[in-house]
């Protein structure tokens, strides 16, 4: 007898969870939508307890990180929490009063996780989490991460800085890679304020990646599709990916991903949804 925390993740993009959200501007029942950069915004997330007994008092915590795959504790930074009462089978939405500024310096694009404790489950998570604990979504039902950004297409491949960090007491050595294509859910689509996209019927995107900054030229892709990194261990090393994209039209998107990974293993992922610079999308 015991409850089981649940805040779903993503599929088949583990780091893209639908029951993550973020409303931006100082009213937390507003409309979701896509951050702005040094403005407030509101994180929600959506808990279920899929167990036989009551959750009361289940705490959420939020969670925002520089752009980055793999985050573990001690470079996310905590927002701050949420209180839900759940019974067996119920679920609630959890609303982060502690308002979120993202960082200018990032443009608004950054990572957000939430994290359910309760310690009516018959194995809860550590509580505080352990400095250098990797969050790693798919391992725990009670964590969900959302790295999923709007971004205007370029004609000019511009950099977007990437963090990769390696744990206090090993060395780590990831691949990193860009992915392209792929759509997302109604659910999304309306949470980032894109009701009525659909997928880009043809590529219009290409992504280089390297360890230096460099802007592109038009028609010019930056960088390769996949790079090694090693990265000494309690050390971060930067990545930077160059996106450029031309001939969308104004109701349609294109998505890229960034994934890292340990031979098979996929330690994480950021994604983002390129659309025409019209829009509005930051750039």
């Amino acid at each position: 007898m015991a409850a089981h925390l649940l805040i779903q993740d993503g599929s088949p993009q583990w780091w893209m969870s639908q029951d993550i959200w973020v409303v931006p501007g100082s009213d937390p029942n507003g409309p979701p939508g896509s951050p702005i950069a040094g403005k407030p915004a509101y994180l929600w997330a959506l808990v279920a307890n899929t167990g036989d007994t009551a959750a009361n008092g289940a705490r959420v915590d939020f969670y925002w990180a520089n752009p980055a795959m793999q985050i573990v504790v001690g470079v996310a930074t905590l927002i701050g929490s949420a209180f839900v009462d759940l019974a067996p089978g119920a679920q609630q939405q959890a609303l982060c009063l502690v308002p979120w500024v993202p960082s200018i310096v990032n443009g608004g694009h950054e990572c957000v996780l939430a994290v359910a404790h309760s310690q009516a489950e018959a194995s809860p998570l550590p509580d505080p989490l352990p400095a250098g604990f990797d969050f790693n979504p798919p391992q725990y039902d009670e964590i969900a991460q959302r790295n999923l950004s709007v971004l205007a297409a370029s004609a000019r491949a511009v950099p977007r800085a990437l963090t990769i960090t390696a744990p206090n007491r090993a060395d780590k050595t990831v691949r990193i890679t860009a992915e392209t294509g792929g759509r997302l859910s109604e659910t999304l689509l309306a949470q980032l304020g894109l009701e009525g996209f659909r997928p880009a019927p043809k590529e219009v995107v290409q992504v280089g990646l390297g360890r230096e900054a460099v802007c592109g030229q038009r028609d010019m892709p930056v960088g390769t599709p996949e790079i090694e990194l090693h990265v000494p261990k309690g050390t971060s090393a930067g990545v930077f990916a160059s996106i450029h994209a031309t001939g969308l039209a104004e109701d349609e998107y294109h998505l890229v991903h960034l994934v890292e990974r340990s031979e098979d293993r996929v330690l994480g992922g950021l994604s983002f949804v390129i659309i025409h610079s019209r829009k509005g999308a930051a750039a």
